[in-house]
């Protein structure tokens, strides 16, 4: 009921955004149009000075109103972006022996389904996992424009520089970055395509095992995010 009522909130604000502006900017280009004839010394019919100032008045009133709303709606859709997570994973993972851990990582579609359970041992103090993404600007994001990603590698990950140098690196993919990607980290953000794009990057997550956890793994507008639930 309450989702329902904000979305109502948020169509009757851009409603009145649209309507607002247009009906602000028609009085607007009729005045200049008159103008114009004025200038070219075409004949049209006679407008006193008030009912001048009454139009760019009633104008410049409608599209105040229109410019408010449309900021207020997309100020409103920002917050409600602001912990919007989309939950792409659930992850498990047990100490086998020090530096020594499995990783069950079980991934789920936009749907919610589960698929097969993959199952990783790797060597560090900490799994990871990260991938590539595409970041979208805000305004699409306001639209439902939702980061595209893919998860392409569960590694292990040492807490200090000198165990990571002094141990053979464990590392699996579960995708490969492709021509279409790298294309993607290049050129992206680059011309026209810049207007929509907010960055293209890697990103990665990690987290100490724990027996008696659930990991749930979330893509934001920022990258991944993953959530530890203990039971």
């Amino acid at each position: 009921m309450l989702e329902s009522l904000l979305a109502m909130r948020h169509a009757a604000l851009l409603f009145v955004g649209i309507g607002g502006l247009v009906l602000g900017i028609w009085p607007l280009i009729h005045v200049l149009r008159r103008l114009g004839r004025v200038v070219l010394r075409r004949p049209q019919s006679s407008w006193g000075m008030t009912r001048y100032l009454s139009t760019v008045a009633t104008a410049a009133f409608l599209t105040g109103v229109g410019t408010a709303s449309l900021g207020l709606w997309m100020a409103l859709a920002s917050f409600g972006d602001v912990g919007h997570k989309t939950h792409i994973a659930e992850i498990q993972c047990i100490e086998m022996a020090p530096g020594r851990l499995r990783v069950y990582y079980v991934p789920l579609d936009k749907e919610g389904r589960r698929g097969a359970t993959e199952t990783y041992d790797v060597a560090g103090d900490q799994w990871e996992v990260g991938g590539d993404l595409v970041r979208f600007r805000s305004l699409l994001t306001h639209f439902g424009v939702d980061t595209v990603y893919q998860v392409t590698r569960v590694e292990g990950r040492w807490l200090h520089a000198e165990d990571a140098n002094s141990h053979k690196a464990t590392a699996f993919d579960r995708a490969h970055t492709g021509s279409g990607w790298l294309a993607l980290y290049q050129h992206g953000t680059r011309g026209p395509l810049g207007w929509l794009v907010q960055g293209v990057n890697g990103g990665a997550v990690s987290q100490l095992p724990d027996r008696r956890a659930l990991y749930n793994l979330y893509v934001t507008s920022d990258g991944f995010v993953a959530d530890k639930k203990s039971f």
